[in-house]
């Protein structure tokens, strides 16, 4: 039995230093675009000029999750879609100690092209790809009930938003889910992500996200998310740590001081820390200090440099 499954995008993240005049005012810092396919080249050879190419990594939400939680010695595994090119065979590799023997294949592997201010903010520009044709038949089902926890996060595409809401409807009722809707499902709308509230055990969010959403201030917006099904709502604030809510607990948590590289998947991270906890079965403020502290390990390289791992664990 696996702890852990994650479904959502599989990307290969281009990382990108870009001057501060290369910003305009549909590319800001934080902004998450989702670009057409045939865009990709041409946009290479922009940002190629302007910038430098300072690495590339394996990517997507659920995907860093998950070599985040391997790396702490979880016994992982992954549901997606990559394409049979070079990039695909990249990703595969990339996602060390996680089971891959659930991704399939298709044309083209889908890549987000992450811009970094000097401060390393980011802005992603995401073209889908492979991502964006994960059917239902695709998902092995037994596989996924046959784990501990169902991780979930976002696509740019209808159909496998769709192909994931058939996934929730269907998992057994044992089964814990943890949602992280992104920016991308978080514009879909509070009506469109009540199957997934309803089903998830814990949700993970930013401020921006929440309030998206709900239109509340966040620690207002997390309580109210909470009357639809979830029994944990986890706000992620970036400088300001995190907020952490359930019934009958109210947990906010200072972030980690450190040094700031590169801000790519530092949410991610943090839904791994969150997850770790839960597995080991510790209270929600360790779970929400675990969080904190792998996503500020994360801060201080590119990519997975220095995601969690079992040395970081047993110090927490």
């Amino acid at each position: 039995m696996k702890d852990v499954v994650g479904l959502g995008a599989l990307n290969l993240d281009l990382i990108y230093r870009v001057p501060d005049v290369f910003w305009q005012r549909e590319i800001q810092p934080g902004v998450e675009i989702l670009k057409e396919g045939e865009q990709l080249e041409s946009v290479l050879r922009l940002v190629g000029r302007a910038g430098r190419l300072e690495g590339k990594s394996g990517g997507g939400s659920a995907a860093n999750t998950m070599v985040a939680l391997s790396r702490m010695g979880f016994d992982t595994g992954y549901v997606g879609k990559i394409g049979n090119d070079s990039a695909g065979s990249f990703l595969l590799k990339s996602l060390e100690g996680v089971d891959t023997s659930r991704i399939r294949k298709g044309k083209r592997t889908g890549v987000c092209v992450s811009l970094l201010n000097q401060s390393g903010e980011r802005a992603l520009l995401i073209f889908p790809h492979s991502n964006d044709c994960l059917a239902y038949s695709e998902v092995d089902m037994e596989y996924i009930t046959n784990s501990r926890l169902l991780h979930l996060s976002s696509f740019a595409g209808d159909t496998p938003f769709h192909t994931q809401r058939r996934v929730i409807e269907n998992v057994p009722p044992g089964l814990k889910v943890s949602f992280d809707p992104g920016e991308f499902y978080a514009r879909k709308g509070l009506q469109q992500l009540l199957p997934f509230l309803r089903r998830s055990f814990v949700v993970f969010l930013t401020r921006k996200e929440i309030e998206l959403l709900t239109g509340e201030h966040y620690k207002t917006g997390c309580r109210r998310l909470l009357e639809y099904g979830p029994q944990i709502v986890a706000c992620k604030l970036a400088q300001q740590g995190s907020y952490v809510v359930s019934w009958e607990q109210e947990i906010q948590t200072s972030a980690e001081q450190t040094e700031v590289v590169d801000k790519t998947g530092a949410g991610d991270v943090f839904n791994a820390g969150f997850l770790a906890g839960l597995l080991l079965e510790k209270p929600l403020e360790l779970c929400a200090l675990l969080a904190n502290k792998a996503a500020a390990l994360s801060l201080t390289a590119p990519g997975r440099e220095k995601y969690p791992d079992r040395d970081f664990l047993a110090r927490v």
